[in-house]
């Protein structure tokens, strides 16, 4: 949970540099453009252009799906109950055992993969989750 999001913004942002550098090399490489300008220039330029599409597409999913964290009483809902209506907004359970932190991963299509985590943590008075805000807001009314 903690510094969860930082790591989901380097994660994203590998991801989205790697798979633009790949797509577009093939892309060129298909369309002859290394041939015609040199290998190390095109390299070059895909290289700058993947860094700055991976680091606005990056940042435009953590705004879509900024984190926020929320406080349910416990009287609310009981740990099946709110597991329920986790599923119900597209949220599944990753591991079945009892711990102190319950991670749920998103289920597409109610959910986007890309919307990322929720975790519930049980106190003695309150459900502490924290998770997209879109969703997580769901259950507080």
């Amino acid at each position: 949970m903690r510094n969860y999001t930082l790591l989901r913004f380097v994660r994203l942002n590998l991801y989205f540099f790697v798979m633009y550098c790949i797509l577009t090399a093939v892309w060129y490489g298909l369309n002859g453009r290394f041939a015609e300008n040199g290998t190390v220039d095109m390299l070059k330029e895909i290289a700058l252009n993947a860094a700055i599409f991976s680091l606005l597409f990056s940042l435009a999913m953590l705004l879509l799906y900024r984190r926020t964290e929320l406080r349910i009483p416990v009287q609310k809902y009981t740990a099946q109950q709110l597991q329920q209506r986790l599923e119900e907004i597209g949220f599944v359970l990753t591991t079945q055992q009892q711990s102190a932190l319950q991670v749920y991963k998103p289920s597409p299509p109610k959910a986007p993969a890309l919307a990322g985590s929720v975790f519930v943590q049980q106190t003695a008075n309150f459900w502490l989750m924290e998770g997209p805000q879109k969703y997580v807001m769901k259950l507080k009314g």
